[in-house]
């Protein structure tokens, strides 16, 4: 328990260095099982022509929920989603989301993840679920860090 607690924090570090979490105005953070959580913090850089928030950024929520709920089942592999549905439920409302990661099914080379996204007040703007593959290629913080600097 002890190896995946320091790498769900590993996880969470690794996302708040990537761009994307800047892009986005999003927050990670782990439960005490494991699950991932994201916290989409509005702002008008996340909207479409009509003003409200994309549904390629709701979607992207998903894809992180469920992404980062089954790599923390996995410390030190790297996993890749091979297959991601989203579902959009009704509009955000320029509202805070919250997205939530689930594990369906867990086996040795596929996990099948759930997500739900949130307001604030329990309103459900979508849900999705993904197949996340688990490789043999292991994935560290350098490993991150070093791709990271590449990218500047």
């Amino acid at each position: 328990m002890d190896e995946i607690k320091k790498w769900t924090e590993e996880l969470a570090e690794i996302y708040m260095l990537a761009p994307i979490s800047k892009t986005t105005n999003t927050e990670i953070w782990f439960d005490d099982d494991f699950r991932a959580h994201f916290k989409l913090i509005f702002t008008p850089a996340v909207c479409h022509g009509f003003g409200d928030i994309h549904g390629g950024i709701i979607s992207t929520l998903i894809d992180n929920a469920t992404w980062f709920t089954a790599a923390a089942q996995f410390p030190y592999k790297w996993v890749a989603t091979s297959e991601l549905h989203t579902y959009l439920m009704r509009p955000a409302r320029k509202r805070d989301l919250y997205a939530e990661g689930f594990i369906i099914s867990k086996g040795k080379k596929l996990v099948i993840t759930k997500s739900e996204v949130k307001t604030k007040s329990g309103d459900l703007i979508a849900y999705g679920s993904a197949t996340v593959f688990i490789s043999n290629l292991s994935f560290s913080m350098e490993k991150a860090k070093e791709k990271l600097g590449k990218l500047k």
